[in-house]
Order: structure tokens, then sequence, then C-alpha cells
């Protein structure tokens, strides 16, 4: 299936997708305005491979988009609805896309995390060996940074 065929929504796909959605009428707590709005808002970031922010205003605000699109990928919802389908249907194609996308996502985030920790025992290693220099993000202690070999530091203390 072609990116550009995901963003099509029929009616027979979205009748079997709508039972499985969260926030609808009949659910406790506060539910989503538009579930195929909002299910329509994603297909489109996901065809496109666009940035939420560009994300046309007629799906809405995209920030809200965003945030319920991450809420539902960390809740693995978009694998478990993907799960209920059958092999080889467009609607699981389409499911599929978006679990992928997601896992990009996450893996991503992932990434950033283990980053910023490495960052973090860089720092403290540093300041363990060399406690009148700080740790920063400027110039001059980037250039002496990426002369120590920063894994030897933290492996051999």
């Amino acid at each position: 299936m072609e990116l550009q065929e995901l963003r099509e929504l029929r009616e027979e796909h979205w009748q079997q997708l709508q039972p499985l959605l969260l926030g609808g009428d009949n659910d406790p707590g506060v539910s989503g305005r538009d579930n195929r709005l909002f299910f329509r808002s994603v297909l489109w970031v996901v065809a496109e491979r666009a940035k939420w922010s560009a994300l046309p205003p007629e799906f809405g605000r995209w920030q809200t988009s965003y945030v319920r699109f991450m809420r539902w990928n960390q809740a693995d919802v978009w694998r478990q609805m993907a799960s209920h389908l059958g092999n080889g249907s467009e609607l699981r194609a389409m499911l599929d896309a978006i679990v992928a996308f997601g896992d990009g996502y996450t893996r991503r985030a992932t990434q950033r995390k283990t980053n910023k920790n490495n960052k973090i025992a860089y720092c403290a290693a540093l300041a363990k060996t060399t406690p009148s220099r700080e740790c920063s993000s400027g110039e001059e202690n980037a250039k002496t940074d990426m002369d120590a070999n920063w894994i030897w530091r933290l492996t051999h203390k």
C-alpha cells in the first residue's frame, strides 16, 4: 500500500475501527470530540511523513492531535488495534504504518534519554577527575571534550 493511499479512510474502514477506538461516547471520562477526525489527522501525518506542526488546520489544533497520538503510542493502543484486525486488510496496513511511525518516535525518545544520561555521567566523571572545570556546552569546552575519551573515563575510574 502506498503512503498516499493511507490517507483515505473509507466508511467500511471506519465501521471496523470505531468500536476499537478509545474515547467514545459510552466510555467513562472525557471523550475525544471527533475520533474520526483524529484518526484522519494521524493518517495524514504518517502518509506525508510530515511534522505535526504542518498538520492542516482542517484537522484542528496540531498540538491536540500530537499529544493524543503520543499518549496512545505510549499505551500501545495502535498495536492493540492492529492485532484485533485480520492480516492483509487495508485497515490493518494503515494501522501497521501508524505503529511503525510510533515506534520511530519511541526509538528517538529513547535515544535522546540515553544521550542525556551519557552526558550526565560524563560530566560527573569529568568533575571527579578535574574539579576546577565545569561541564557545559560551550565551544571552548567542546574542543577539549573531543580530545577526552569519555567512555574510557567512565569505565576506568
